[in-house]
C-alpha cells in the first residue's frame, strides 16, 4: 500500500459515479451524500480510497441502508464501525480505486467531526502539507501496518479538532 499524489479528476469522477450508484440503489431513503477525506481536499495525498459520507436524519435507517448496500458489493467493516457510524468498503470497478462509505446520522457527533476536519484542511494549504507529511512519516513509522496507521491518524485528527473546535 502506498500514499498517492492528488488526482482530482479521477477521484471526483469516482465520487460522482458512486453517488449516482447510491441514489439508484437507495430510492426509498432520504439522505445526503458528501465527498470527504483526503481525496476531497486539494493537494492532499491519499491511499486511493474515495471517502464518502452518507447521512440520514433517521437513526433507524442506518442498519437497513447498510444491509441493502452489503447486497450490492459493499463489505461491512465492523472493526472500523462505531455506534453512530457504519463503515462499508468496496472496489470501484471503473476507476480502480477503493470506496469507503460511512453511513451515519446527520448532525451526529461523528458527522460534525468529519466535516470539521474537512473544513480545517480546506482552509489552509500549509495544514494540508503538514497532514501529508505527518501521514507519510506515520506510515513508515508503523512499518505500513494499516491498523496502527489508522490509530495514529485518528489521534492526530482528534488533537487537531480539539485545538480548533469545541464539540458537544
Amino acid at each position: 500500500m502506498e500514499i498517492f499524489e492528488y488526482k482530482p479528476q479521477q477521484w471526483e469522477q469516482a465520487f460522482a459515479s458512486e453517488r449516482d450508484n447510491l441514489l439508484f440503489n437507495l430510492p426509498q431513503f432520504k439522505f445526503n451524500i458528501e465527498h470527504i477525506g483526503a481525496t476531497s481536499i486539494n493537494n492532499c495525498r491519499s491511499f486511493r480510497n474515495v471517502d464518502i459520507l452518507l447521512s440520514t436524519t433517521k437513526f433507524v435507517d442506518l442498519s437497513t441502508i447498510a444491509m441493502i448496500l452489503e447486497s450490492k458489493d459493499y463489505k461491512r467493516l465492523p472493526e472500523s464501525s462505531t455506534i453512530d457510524c457504519i463503515v462499508l468498503v468496496k472496489k470501484s470497478k471503473v476507476y480502480g480505486c477503493g470506496i469507503t462509505l460511512r453511513v451515519m446520522e446527520y448532525a451526529s457527533l461523528s458527522y460534525r467531526r468529519f466535516l470539521a476536519f474537512k473544513t480545517l484542511l480546506r482552509e489552509s494549504y500549509a495544514r494540508v502539507q503538514k497532514y501529508n507529511e505527518f501521514r507519510k512519516t506515520l506510515f513508515a513509522k508503523v512499518d505500513h501496518d494499516i491498523k496502527r496507521y489508522n490509530e495514529g491518524k485518528i489521534n492526530y485528527i482528534n488533537n487537531l479538532l480539539e485545538e480548533n473546535y469545541k464539540f458537544e
